[in-house]
């Protein structure tokens, strides 16, 4: 029986089934969130960036962080969203509306984080490529 067809309202049994959900859940996120996939394929170009300029482990920790709390800023806005969608149903809500473009703004805010941090760290060593 697949993991959709059941209905657990109980809490998870074991690390295992515990594992399986949050993978769905991830799974969900992805299919479902056009951002997550355009987050997904930016991080994808910024490693293989990363490796091509051989950044150093220091840049590559900063590099995965803000990979990350981008894609955590994004599954929040999702959570953000579903709850008021599901509170609200399809009635319009005025404070809905404020939480979802807080929670887009969450989003916003880690993204341009991170593209500050990414051009500090890449733009010297592209720089010091077409000056070369």
């Amino acid at each position: 029986m697949a993991l959709k067809d059941k209905k657990q309202i109980q809490k998870n049994h074991s690390f295992k089934q515990s594992f399986t959900h949050a993978c769905f859940g991830i799974y969900r996120i992805f299919k479902e969130e056009r951002n997550m996939r355009i987050h997904t394929s930016i991080a994808v170009l910024v490693i293989f960036v990363g490796w091509l300029l051989q950044i150093t482990s220091s840049e590559w920790y900063w590099v995965m962080a803000c990979i990350g709390w981008v894609f955590v800023a994004e599954v929040l806005n999702t959570i953000a969203e579903n709850i008021v969608d599901l509170v609200t149903g399809k009635t319009y809500s005025e404070l809905g509306k404020h939480i979802k473009d807080m929670a887009a703004g969450a989003v916003l805010i880690s993204a341009c984080f991170a593209g500050i941090i990414g051009l500090w760290i890449f733009l010297p060593k592209i720089w010091l490529l077409l000056i070369h």
